[in-house]
């Protein structure tokens, strides 16, 4: 793979290293081969270059601008799964950039909770008090597993829902060993949300913002399976939870509160950006011209 591609997938290594509470932080890969050495075998993943139509399954595709690489499953899930990050179920998909300047990656999901009214009132002050009063729990979580405690500044954009395309979007700033803003973007569907989850570091976040908002316009519900495609005649589902669980992670506030930050929560909060590039180098492979592996039903 590309040097870009190198950088782009270093920044996911040293941030999932960074957070992940539940899972085992990757060692540093053993120094690189002096040049008389055998070349590498070939690397399990196989990354996908843009510009392509990519289908994420559930009647979702992701029209992925040039400048950007993409990692599908089942391959996503075996990288976050091999840099620590074992709570994978509803990833479709890893986005990194080309650019070897630009130190970002995008984490795609799709969670099939079904159809979130988006009725509810948004208060930013409440949830960002819920967010800070359970952080003392976390850390215990993450202290015990080796990793660092992590301190909630504030919003770095507070929620905020544009009704007329159905999207919620918010990001919270997060300091630790390394800070982080982790901006989360939430397109509604009539059977469930795709989230993206941009990460990128306190410094950079003003001009890497206009990416998300890039990848959040690519990304589309087919006919049918649109948010106004709802149809409670046929059945469709209701989710438990409206636009407030979206922002705690699924959890409605009155639950996170009873019972901490747990795993369902935290594996959505991937935080802490660094540059070290050896713990990811075995874990590249060439990127390729052929169709991404077909998505996970």
């Amino acid at each position: 793979m590309t040097s870009k591609s190198l950088q782009a997938l270093a920044l996911i290594a040293s941030a999932l290293a960074g957070t992940t509470a539940f899972g085992t932080k990757p060692q540093p890969a053993a120094p690189p081969a002096p040049p008389t050495a055998a070349p590498a075998p070939p690397s399990e993943f196989h990354w996908q270059e843009g510009p392509r139509k990519v289908d994420l399954g559930n009647n979702v595709d992701l029209d992925l601008p040039e400048e950007f690489l993409f990692l599908g499953v089942p391959e996503a899930d075996k990288l976050l799964q091999k840099l620590g990050n074992f709570h994978n179920e509803n990833v479709r998909g890893v986005i990194a950039p080309k650019d070897e300047t630009k130190g970002y990656f995008v984490v795609v999901n799709y969670d099939p909770v079904g159809y979130v009214k988006d009725d509810e009132k948004i208060n930013a002050d409440d949830l960002i008090k819920t967010f800070r009063e359970n952080q003392e729990e976390a850390n215990k979580q993450r202290v015990e597993k080796g990793f660092n405690a992590l301190t909630i500044e504030g919003w770095a954009e507070p929620p905020h829902y544009e009704k007329s395309l159905h999207q919620l979007v918010w990001g919270l700033t997060v300091l630790g060993k390394k800070n982080s803003v982790n901006y989360n973007t939430r397109i509604l569907g009539r059977r469930g949300y795709v989230a993206l989850n941009f990460v990128t570091g306190t410094d950079t976040f003003a001009q890497d913002k206009p990416v998300a908002a890039k990848l959040l316009a690519a990304t589309t519900f087919r006919q049918g399976s649109r948010y106004q495609d709802f149809d409670k005649s046929k059945g469709d589902k209701v989710a438990e939870y409206g636009l407030v669980g979206l922002v705690l992670g699924g959890l409605g506030v009155a639950k996170l509160v009873k019972i901490g930050l747990i795993a369902k929560f935290w594996k959505l909060i991937v935080l802490g950006i660094a540059g070290a590039f050896a713990a990811i180098k075995k874990f590249f492979g060439g990127k390729s011209d052929a169709p991404p592996p077909p998505p996970a039903a």
